[in-house]
């Protein structure tokens, strides 16, 4: 299994979370983020911004299925043809084993 992390613009998250329902991945896990990137921040007028909201999906899936989530991904966020400055990034990691809390199954 994969974890995919993926940080996004705000206004491209729902859009990317419904794209991934419509291919069958309705699982994620969704949370508001502040950080920054090779930007180093924003300045508007006087005003620098050091800390720029993103939004960060996350979810697990079967090796299998890792390209298709993430080119879902990567299509869903970009904000045109050729992508922007700021898009986002995915991350993918391998997870070892996931344990369903009511039930206690673990997942490997």
């Amino acid at each position: 299994m994969k974890m995919i992390k993926a940080i996004v613009r705000p206004e491209r998250a729902e859009d990317v979370l419904e794209k991934l329902i419509e291919k069958g991945f309705p699982a994620a896990t969704r949370m508001s983020v502040l950080g920054k990137g090779k930007q180093k921040g924003l300045k508007v007028g006087d005003t620098y911004y050091d800390e720029i909201p993103k939004e960060m999906i996350m979810i697990v899936v079967e090796d299998q299925d890792l390209n298709v989530v993430v080119k879902t991904i990567s299509e869903e966020a970009r904000t045109s043809k050729t992508g922007t400055y700021g898009d986002g990034k995915i991350f993918i990691t391998e997870v070892e084993k996931a344990i369903t809390i009511s039930s206690g199954e673990e997942i490997l």
